[in-house]
Parts: structure tokens; C-alpha cells; sequence
């Protein structure tokens, strides 16, 4: 597979990780998204995650009330009990508002693309932006509208940093969806560690 091939995957699952994080996408494209998570169960980065995809899609599937978005409210929305933060800068430095939001928004002002604020109530440096800046870096960057790799810049400085801190939140919570979903993100992300050269 050439690098362009890798990196069109790349993106593609970049874009499932936006569509599983971002508030609207779970409130509205359940369609999008399982058509995305089945031609990841068709075509998955390894054995493990093609199983955990196949149940995540039958989850989804079999309910009628939506588990996907309570799920969501559950974790990431309502502000007491065990909800688990989407913000880097919690991570980095257990406060909103922080560095690495000013770290995304320097590398985000090296490009002409800005936050959609109709989309994204979240500050930049939200898990949920972060995986969408990254599926559109590399796609721009793959049809040779970046020449800097700004996805490894911040994957470096931002992503791989506090993705671990998130991914072991979501395997220990007690939720049956996004706790595979962790599965599929820990997994991609160590892959990208290891794509990427970063330790």
C-alpha cells in the first residue's frame, strides 16, 4: 500500500473518531456513521478491531432509544458524576482553557481552515475537533494543499500527549458502547504513534 493509500485510511478513520465525538454527529448521523463503521468491519487495521467494530455496529443497530447519544450525554455532557473530560487541556493540565488549546490554535493558524462554530460549541483543542483538524490535514496535505506535516505536528504536541488518559477512561467506564469504542481509539492512535516515529 502506497502512502497515500495509508493515509486516505488514515483520515477515513480519523473522520469515524469526529463522527463518535462530536455532539452533533452522534445526535444526528447515525446513518453516516454506520456506514462508516461497516466499511471499517469490512476492511479494519487488525483482527481485533474488526471484532469490536462488528459488535459497536450491532449496538447501535439494536436499540431503539438511541444508546449511542445517552451514552454521550452520560460521558461527556452531563457535568457531575463520572463524566470524562474531551478536552486536552483538562489532560494536560486539569483546567479548561489551557496550553494546548493555544498549541492547536498556532498550528491551526499555519492553515486557511477555522472552527465551524455552528458545529463545534467545544474549544479547539476538544478530542472531537482534534480527530476532524487531523482527518483534514492529512487529506489536504495527501492532495498537496499542505506542504508541512501539521497532522504529525499535532499529533505530537497535543494528541499523543493525552490520548492514552482518555482511552483509559472509556475502557473502565461503564458503558457498552463507548467502552469499544475505546478499543478502536487506543489502538489507531498507538498505530499512529508508530506510523508517525513518535515516542
Amino acid at each position: 500500500m502506497d502512502n497515500k493509500s495509508i493515509n486516505s485510511a488514515r483520515a477515513f478513520i480519523y473522520n469515524i473518531l469526529a463522527l463518535l465525538f462530536i455532539e452533533e454527529h452522534v445526535k444526528k448521523d447515525k446513518k453516516i456513521l454506520l456506514s462508516s463503521l461497516e466499511q471499517l468491519a469490512e476492511n479494519p487495521f487488525d483482527d481485533e478491531v474488526g471484532e469490536i467494530t462488528k459488535q459497536i455496529i450491532a449496538l447501535i443497530k439494536d436499540n431503539s432509544n438511541n444508546d449511542l447519544y445517552e451514552e454521550y450525554e452520560k460521558l461527556f455532557l452531563i457535568p457531575f458524576g463520572n463524566g470524562i473530560s474531551l478536552s486536552a487541556s483538562w489532560y494536560h493540565e486539569e483546567r479548561e482553557y489551557g496550553s494546548m488549546l493555544l498549541t492547536v490554535k498556532s498550528i491551526l493558524a499555519k492553515t486557511t481552515i477555522r472552527k465551524d462554530e455552528t458545529l463545534f460549541k467545544a474549544p479547539e483543542d476538544n478530542f472531537g475537533f482534534l480527530f476532524t483538524l487531523s482527518s483534514y490535514l492529512i487529506t489536504e496535505q495527501n492532495n498537496g494543499n499542505i506542504k508541512d506535516d501539521l497532522q504529525k505536528e499535532l499529533f505530537k504536541r497535543v494528541i499523543n500527549l493525552h490520548f492514552e488518559k482518555l482511552y483509559a477512561k472509556l475502557l473502565a467506564s461503564d458503558t457498552k458502547i463507548y467502552s469499544l469504542i475505546a478499543v478502536i481509539l487506543g489502538d489507531f492512535l498507538s498505530m499512529e504513534r508508530k506510523y508517525l516515529n513518535i515516542n
